[in-house]
């Protein structure tokens, strides 16, 4: 009777160790089973792609410019006294403000019936000229007014087309259009835009020359005028 309980706690304890075993068994195997992770994908070395909505570069261009102003013209087309001052107005549109620029100008006198005794010629003229700032270049960096207003300092030479005459008879002529100008800065300098005061002396020199009749029937030939001197007001932007 004693052999056969000890027979049966054998077992028993045979059993329970076979069901331990068993249950730590188990997740080893579900480990084993289970799939090994991917291998992380390599870091490709290069250039890195901006963003689809990142803006481009910003492209630089060239300053403009726009200028109006009033002078006079020393004319003697048609005067009986020699050469007489004239009021004239000017405007002038360009590009470009570094060693050189391109400007297209307005220049109209009103001689026509401000002088008693005499028959002058109103002139109309537009020009296409260059500009070249010789000093440009000089110490760009450096902000001091005398050096704003040296680099400043420049030369025209166009060619032009100017029309001539009274109310009833006019003529045209091709000219050369020469200058001289400089500019004296209003405000600040490393402003977006500039104010400026500009002095200019013009000449326009005629590749022939027309001739107006006058209300007498008389013929007035339209040479050159002395010159043109102007002082106007300009934009940079």
């Amino acid at each position: 009777m004693v052999s056969t309980i000890v027979r049966v706690r054998a077992y028993a304890i045979a059993g329970f160790a076979a069901a331990a075993v068993a249950a730590t068994a188990r997740p080893a195997a579900a480990q084993s089973d289970a799939p090994a992770p991917a291998p992380a994908a390599p870091i490709e070395a290069g250039v890195v792609e901006p963003a689809a909505d990142a803006a481009p570069p910003g492209v630089d261009r060239p300053l403009l410019s726009v200028a109006v102003g009033m002078g006079g013209t020393f004319d003697d087309a048609g005067f009986r006294t020699g050469t007489q001052a004239v009021p004239a107005f000017f405007a002038t549109a360009g590009v470009g403000d570094g060693f050189y620029g391109v400007d297209l100008g307005a220049f109209a006198s009103s001689a026509a019936g401000r002088f008693r005794n005499d028959e002058p010629v109103d002139r109309l003229a537009l020009d296409a000229f260059g500009v070249l700032r010789p000093a440009a270049r000089f110490a760009p960096d450096d902000t001091r007014y005398r050096l704003r207003v040296l680099r400043s300092l420049a030369g025209e030479l166009g060619l032009g087309l100017e029309r001539d005459g009274r109310s009833m008879s006019s003529g045209s002529r091709f000219v050369v259009h020469t200058g001289a100008r400089v500019e004296f800065p209003l405000t600040p300098a490393g402003q977006p835009s500039e104010l400026r005061l500009r002095l200019c002396v013009q000449r326009r020199i005629g590749l022939y020359t027309p001739v107006v009749h006058t209300q007498a029937n008389d013929l007035t030939r339209v040479g050159d005028t002395v010159g043109e001197l102007y002082a106007a007001l300009l934009v940079v932007f």
